[in-house]
């Protein structure tokens, strides 16, 4: 059984990557959402620049997650709890 704390491996599994771009996506989408409606006054507005970077971000965040998570730098293994 793997505790926390408790993991020798450097990388991660792609569910985990589709977690934190869920988690991340719902808390900027309400930003720029709010954003384009702050700023135009039309929710529609907040609604097209939410939806756009909607899209477009999750596909870079997990573009650039994967690729970070190929680079060695700085990685240091967890020490194993007996």
């Amino acid at each position: 059984m793997r505790g926390f704390g408790r993991y020798n491996k450097f990388t991660e599994g792609q569910l985990r990557s589709v977690g934190k771009v869920v988690t991340w996506r719902v808390m900027v989408t309400v930003t720029n959402f709010l954003g384009g409606l702050i700023s135009s006054g039309d929710w529609r507005v907040g609604l097209g620049v939410a939806g756009f970077a909607l899209v477009v971000n999750s596909i870079l965040y997990w573009c650039h997650e994967r690729f970070w998570n190929r680079v060695p730098w700085n990685k240091h293994a967890a020490a194993a709890q007996a």
